[in-house]
């Protein structure tokens, strides 16, 4: 993570910076984000994380445009709208309002916006944060696992966030309080081939070649190796 922060230091230069972190569904980009936004803000600098989900078509504009199935693909996300928000910081905007997405009600919070105050060093963290224009990109880091790893955690995520919604109704996930185990592990593994895995193979790989560096994870999501392209 020091080698990162040095790399990232060395082209920052006293402006507007944005940080563009993507990888696999599930492989870590949240933490691994916060805990770089951590290092970055022990340097003396203002740094923040922005997840891509909260630029998310609702859930009704994505059944409506009758592609619910393709929920984290590039169609399903405002692209336009995250850039807006990068291109105000760019310039000298303060703060800006953004949607909010949460992960365990699945989806854009109605009627609730949430304030970005304008940061020295901007993380945008999501499977789609490679595929912002590059001139909305100032240093870019794709986040790798072996893959059976990062089905390991997706299971584990899917499962762990189940039982919280167990007593919460309002959460998509409530359906499936009472689903035998590994009939929940079937359906969710499912999941993963039909979803995850063709925008895997078909747009997020793909744009690991927009990659500064090039970070792998072992099974502990601890860094073991970094490549510079």
């Amino acid at each position: 993570m020091d080698e990162l922060v040095n790399q990232i230091l060395t082209k920052y230069q006293q402006r507007f910076f944005v940080v563009a972190i993507s990888g696999s569904v599930a492989v870590g980009k949240s933490s691994f984000a916060e805990q770089l936004a951590k290092k970055l803000n022990d340097t003396g600098l203002n740094c923040q994380v922005v997840s891509s989900d909260h630029f998310l078509y609702t859930n009704q504009e994505l059944t409506t445009a009758g592609i619910f199935e393709q929920k984290g693909f590039p169609v399903s996300y405002h692209l336009d709208h995250l850039v807006a928000m990068l291109e105000a910081f760019e310039s000298g905007k303060d703060r800006v309002e953004i949607p909010l997405y949460q992960q365990d009600f699945g989806d854009i919070v109605p009627d609730k916006q949430q304030i970005i105050i304008r940061p020295d060093i901007l993380i945008v963290e999501g499977v789609v944060a490679l595929q912002l224009p590059s001139n909305q990109r100032n240093f870019s880091i794709y986040l790798d696992a072996d893959l059976h790893h990062i089905k390991e955690w997706y299971l584990s995520r899917n499962i762990m966030a189940t039982l919280r919604a167990t007593d919460n109704p309002k959460s998509w996930r409530y359906q499936y309080r009472n689903m035998p185990l590994e009939q929940f592990k079937n359906l969710a593994l499912a999941v993963w081939e039909k979803t995850n895995q063709r925008n895997l193979d078909n747009y997020i790989e793909p744009s690991r070649q927009q990659a500064d560096v090039f970070v792998h994870l072992d099974r502990w999501h601890q860094p073991d190796r970094l490549i510079s392209q």
